[in-house]
């Protein structure tokens, strides 16, 4: 005597797990990949052994070896830096300040002044890792 029916099932692949798994895949590699700042400017950064990621929240300032500022990526001149600054409404203290290692030593301090008069206590140095 026979109780059940046997039906015969057809063999397939659940599709639904191996998406999932494919979307958590490609969610953690654009987490977990390197977001490339500063690409587009010109700037020779002096080498350091030290050196560490510069975070992305911070404003930042940069010097080409023409001595062209940059706020942000953004062209300014002197003048307008210090206004610039007092408007930026940072919610941090510090700034990064990435200046061409051809730049002179007395275009640095001024700057440093400008920056500090307005609000920042403390400036990071971009630099860069010696090229092996």
């Amino acid at each position: 005597m026979q109780l059940f029916e046997k039906t015969k099932r057809k063999p397939g692949i659940n599709l639904t797990p191996l998406i999932d798994i494919l979307f958590i895949l490609i969610i953690f590699f654009v987490v977990s990949s390197k977001i490339i700042g500063n690409e587009g400017i010109g700037i020779v950064l002096p080498e350091s052994n030290l050196g560490k990621e510069q975070p992305l929240t911070l404003p930042i300032l940069a010097v080409t070896a023409e001595q062209e500022l940059l706020l942000n990526e953004i062209s300014i001149s002197k003048k307008e830096l210090a206004s610039a600054l007092l408007n930026l409404n940072s919610p941090h203290s510090a700034m990064i300040l990435n200046i061409d290692k051809n730049i002179p030593h007395g275009t640095v301090i001024e700057l440093m002044d400008i920056i500090k008069s307005n609000g920042f206590k403390k400036i990071v140095f971009g630099t860069r890792l010696p090229s092996r």
